[in-house]
């Protein structure tokens, strides 16, 4: 991989690089000024194509801008410009636009630092200043395919959203191998994206898709993993917000799992929500008084603004939140009824509320990866250096969740922040402890679990993932964070280390390998890895051991491993 270019960089004879901004399985992000053009500010993204022979590295280059034509000819005030694409010492270089202003994933996480998420008047604000600029791109027969909190930026000069990283571009650089990512990388976020998408689908309703799951994450405060329920494989929302009736009705219907049962256009879904803005609850999940939300004016202004970090520009980190409205007060009216009945009937309410929240609110059900296309799987044939077999996707019905005597005070929202502190995939990992759960618990694959089972099977599933969780700790973190992505031909690289190309598995590697991940799993003795969950911790494990076994003296040829696994 190349190192990153030092600021001041000259690129091009034209863009002078301020510093890094960012970095992304997607490439090298920079801040730069643009000499001819008053030293205006851009975003410069750098990729390594595979191929680095120049012939090579052009011809991607031309191809790359010829698949993007349509972007460029893109002028809305809420999209950035697509400037130019151009190639330098083995690398290809795309500029567009900088959009001064903080993603809305950054304005969701100082919210909820300060206990507070977004009122629904604020959301309809959103959606109405974002549909506009969905349907300019619809109607021109694109589609943005990577809407979420991280690829809207509220822009500080006029507080009007921008669309930036159109999910095509993140396509192409996967297809013509700009940058060394594995395809099935981008076929959307999951949570946010809708499952036409990991089929490799995408149409005007897959952005309305994301929009509502958008939303809901900004009136809950909750990201779609938390909200995710496996047996339904829906979010469930529903219960956590109270927004008007028709808002909940057309979320409703943009979440639908299939297209055609979405609304037909943004266009559409904007002559709903009109009507609402003026009567929008003032109500939030915290029982807050919603702030009043005036509507900023639209320019295309992108001034330059420092980061408080590192003193460069950046797209996202680098405004600051304009100061929230006072709250408005609500006015008291004095009643002429009877004190008793009032508190008779505020005691009768609450009971009522008590009762309807019991029944209908979620019992934080573990999350568990949905159900999509092979596509969506690692394309590993192997989880450990013979072919084992390929683990169909277990069929969830039934969210995990039941009882460890051991471990019953494990909450969710800790697993969740000790996860993600060891930078583990969500996806690989439920579905890990989705394996150890329902190989206990075969029946609960094909039905649904009661009211009363549900804390029971919680706290079971829980225990299992603070298990395992902790074992993953013991893993180094670089190889951590790849559980999820490894596949044979990895595998097979290591074996070229080893000086064992060809042959199908190294006697010192496995060796190793197996010592340490039956040491940790030894419940797994005998069984054939799942290729997709414990195949890809045996993965992990035996690339910590690569540079030890390289150390070790090759076997005499037509040894082989010794091993406890069933191959």
């Amino acid at each position: 991989m190349h190192p990153s270019i030092v600021p001041g960089t000259l690129l091009q004879n034209r863009y002078c690089l301020i510093g890094a901004a960012g970095q992304s399985k997607f490439g090298q992000t920079y801040l730069a000024r643009d000499q001819k053009r008053l030293n205006e500010l851009c975003v410069v993204k750098e990729f390594t194509p595979v191929v680095q022979e120049p012939a090579a590295i052009e011809d991607l280059r031309q191809r790359f801008h010829q698949e993007i034509l349509g972007l460029y000819e893109l002028q809305h005030p809420q999209l950035p410009r697509l400037r130019m694409v151009f190639a330098q010492e083995n690398r290809l270089y795309w500029v567009r636009d900088y959009v001064e202003g903080k993603s809305y994933g950054v304005l969701l996480d100082e919210r909820k630092a300060q206990g507070e998420v977004f009122s629904e008047a604020e959301v309809l604000q959103l959606l109405l200043k974002v549909l506009p600029v969905l349907t300019y791109l619809h109607n021109r027969g694109m589609v943005h395919r990577n809407l979420s909190l991280d690829t809207l930026i509220l822009r500080q000069q006029d507080q009007v959203p921008v669309l930036i990283n159109f999910g095509l571009v993140q396509e192409l650089v996967a297809q013509l191998q700009l940058h060394p990512i594995d395809q099935r990388e981008v076929l959307g976020q999951w949570g946010f994206a809708p499952p036409e998408q990991f089929h490799g689908k995408a149409e005007p309703g897959s952005d309305l898709y994301a929009l509502a799951v958008t939303a809901i994450v900004l009136l809950t405060g909750k990201m779609p993993e938390s909200l995710y329920n496996s047996q339904t494989q829906r979010l469930d929302w529903e219960s956590l917000v109270t927004v008007h009736p028709n808002f909940m009705r057309l979320l409703r219907q943009m979440l639908q799992l299939q297209p055609q049962k979405r609304p037909t256009s943004a266009a559409q879904v904007s002559k709903i929500l009109e009507p609402l803005l003026p009567t929008a609850a003032v109500s939030t999940l915290s029982d807050h008084t919603a702030p009043a939300y005036d509507a900023p004016v639209e320019t295309s202004v992108n001034p330059a603004v420092s980061s408080p970090a590192t003193g460069a520009p950046t797209d996202a980190p680098s405004m600051h939140l304009p100061r929230t409205p006072k709250r408005r007060k609500k006015t008291k009216r004095r009643s002429d009824s009877d004190p008793r009945a009032s508190a008779a009937m505020v005691v009768g309410l609450v009971m009522l509320i008590a009762a309807v929240a019991w029944k209908f609110l979620p019992h934080n059900q573990p999350q568990a990866k949905p159900n999509t296309s092979p596509t969506t799987q690692p394309a590993v044939t192997a989880a450990s250096p013979s072919s084992l077999p390929k683990a169909p996707s277990p069929s969830i019905s039934a969210s995990p969740s039941s009882p460890s005597s051991q471990r019953d005070s494990v909450s969710e929202e800790a697993l969740r922040d000790r996860r993600r502190d060891l930078n583990i995939k969500f996806e690989f990992f439920t579905s890990l402890v989705d394996e150890v759960f329902y190989g206990k618990y075969p029946q609960l694959r094909s039905r649904k679990l009661g009211d009363s089972e549900q804390d029971k099977f919680k706290r079971e599933w829980n225990a299992i993932a603070s298990n395992a969780m902790d074992k993953l700790a013991t893993l180094k973190p670089e190889t951590r964070a790849k559980m999820g992505s490894y596949r044979r031909v990895n595998y097979d690289e290591w074996l070229k280390v080893l000086g064992e190309a060809g042959t199908k598995s190294s006697p010192r590697l496995d060796a190793l390998a197996d010592s340490r991940f039956f040491q940790l799993f030894p419940d797994q003795k005998g069984k054939p890895l799942n290729p997709r969950t414990f195949g890809q911790v045996w993965y992990a494990i035996a690339d910590e051991q690569l540079s030890t076994a390289k150390a070790q003296p090759r076997p005499a040829s037509g040894s082989d491993t010794n091993s406890n696994r069933s191959l």
